[in-house]
């Protein structure tokens, strides 16, 4: 797999998640297997069951990934981590917490506290920690990937979203196996359908914390932030748990009641989503006319490559002149790097490393602007049909003390 910046730390990383996701993948196949044998083949319909909310999320996901497409890489881990590795945490510690308080207490009087406090009190503050705890190590070894907000909702709704899948196989199993059909229709409704974005939600409030963080102060500001987006989303998934619990009783009332608040919860998702892409295009649009101000970028690049619509333009534009697609192409993603790493060095983050990435991408820039414009028939139709079209002669690496 090539390595987007060229430095070997990068290629390292890219090596490692690829590992982890094949180990983490390999848990989830074995997971899926099993489950796919149990009710005499019948749990193969569980599954595909349980895969209905998770694609939903990961294909919503992936819309609001437009602006900046992450490496897949990125992507897959945290869904896959949510889906094994945050469920093993989770159950080794509750196992550990019944052992010691049985130890104390007693087996009979340990399951009358686990059953009563443990869905509001203990599930929450433990599977929001073996969700969140991914987030904040990946924050700190991959802190490029994981340049504000955005990024953290985007990844923290896939773990939920990971966790999710595996959770719903056991409460889909678990009515299956008591109703049979009609008992699998209301859970998979309830789960499925009204409620799919909760542990996404939960998840996401941390990751939402931890790259506002990141993006604006040191490497330990993510540590520090993650408690604090740790306790939202516990309160929320607890506030989840007690009313499910409380309002179990009262039919048709108490499901109005909980379906409201997921509708709740489901608005607060989106509208994070909505606004934190917004943001993060302002963000970029500020970064790229640093660059414009050194004198690095034209004003007409910076309304190409820091606006939709001017995406949109230069991309039909270029569409017209052969390679000039593909050149393109690249040059949305220079400018996308070239915004993050304007970021990260504003922030003192990265170090040397950082600015000599900067200077690579800049000369990249350079280059793909050249390619560009020899794929146009003549200087003078560039110049005609470029979006915003200027003189680029005084743009071949100019001094700056941006670099």
């Amino acid at each position: 797999m090539s390595r987007p910046d060229g430095s070997t730390g990068e290629l390292v990383r890219i090596i490692l998640a690829s590992i982890a996701i094949g180990l983490l993948g390999f848990g989830l196949l074995l997971i899926i297997l099993f489950q796919s044998l149990t009710f005499n083949g019948l749990g193969i319909l569980i599954v595909l069951l349980s895969l209905v909310p998770m694609a939903f999320i990961f294909l919503v996901v992936l819309w609001f990934n437009r602006w900046k497409k992450r490496n897949p890489v990125w992507l897959v881990l945290p869904l896959l981590w949510g889906a094994v590795m945050a469920i093993v945490f989770t159950i080794v510690v509750q196992t550990l917490g019944f052992l010691g308080s049985t130890l104390v207490i007693g087996f009979d009087s340990s399951q009358s506290l686990f059953d009563l406090l443990y869905p509001v009190l203990g599930a929450p503050p433990i599977e929001e920690g073996a969700k969140g705890i991914y987030l904040a190590v990946f924050a700190l070894a991959a802190r490029r990937h994981f340049t504000g907000p955005l990024d953290g909702f985007i990844y923290g709704s896939l773990v939920g979203a990971g966790f999710a899948f595996t959770e719903n196989l056991q409460y889909l199993t678990g009515s299956f196996d008591e109703g049979q059909f009609v008992g699998l229709a209301i859970t998979f409704v309830l789960r499925g359908i009204v409620s799919p974005l909760s542990h996404s939600l939960f998840t996401a409030v941390a990751g939402v914390v931890i790259g506002f963080a990141a993006a604006r102060w040191q490497w330990w500001a993510a540590i520090l932030a993650w408690p604090l987006g740790w306790s939202v989303g516990t309160f929320l998934h607890a506030l989840w748990n007690f009313m499910a619990g409380a309002v179990g009783g009262l039919g048709i009332l108490g499901l109005l009641i909980i379906v409201g608040l997921a509708l709740v919860y489901a608005v607060i998702w989106y509208s994070l989503a909505f606004v934190l892409r917004w943001l993060e295009v302002r963000k970029d649009r500020a970064m790229l006319d640093e660059y414009r101000q050194a004198g690095w970028l034209t004003p007409a690049e910076v309304d190409t490559f820091g606006t939709w619509r001017g995406r949109s333009q230069g991309k039909r534009w270029a569409a017209g002149y052969h390679g000039g697609a593909d050149t393109f192409k690249k040059m949305v993603r220079t400018t996308i790097n070239l915004a993050n790493a304007r970021q990260r060095i504003n922030v003192h983050a990265g170090g040397e490393v950082e600015r000599e990435r900067e200077k690579k991408l800049l000369t990249d820039f350079a280059t793909q602007r050249t390619q560009l414009m020899n794929s146009v028939n003549s200087a003078h139709s560039y110049q005609a049909h470029y979006p915003g079209a200027v003189s680029y002669t005084h743009l071949t690496l100019p001094t700056s003390d941006l670099v």
